[in-house]
């Protein structure tokens, strides 16, 4: 799956409704050193999960400053982990594509129940 670039309240309310897909929102900036190292990061790991039921977004916080602001969002860059409408982790700093992937795996629909899961259900 390819990344796609967020640029409208619309979208974002799509992924945050409570049927909206499981997502990977990369808030980053051009100036943000950190965020232009993890740009390739962040490409290969969404290819990576290509197969898989997770979208990956970008958001621009510099062109949608207001968009930003709706996540909280005060440090670059930072991922926020989306399923079923409710922000499930958020994770401040520069990572490498094995770390987005797992990320990315603890938000998929299709991973299997984990032990604890398994035994209480939920």
């Amino acid at each position: 799956m390819a990344v796609k670039a967020l640029t409208t309240q619309a979208e974002i309310e799509a992924i945050m409704a409570p049927d909206g897909p499981a997502a990977l929102i990369d808030f980053w900036a051009g100036w943000c050193g950190p965020c232009k190292m993890m740009a390739p990061q962040f490409e290969a790991a969404a290819e990576e999960m290509a197969d898989q039921p997770v979208a990956f977004y970008k958001l621009d916080t510099e062109n949608y400053p207001a968009l930003a602001r709706a996540f909280n969002v005060r440090s670059l860059p930072t991922l926020i982990a989306v399923r079923d409408g409710e922000i499930q982790e958020v994770s401040i700093g520069a990572k490498r594509a094995a770390q987005i992937v797992a990320l990315a795996q603890r938000i998929n629909p299709d991973r299997p129940p984990g032990f604890f899961k398994k035994l209480f259900g939920g």
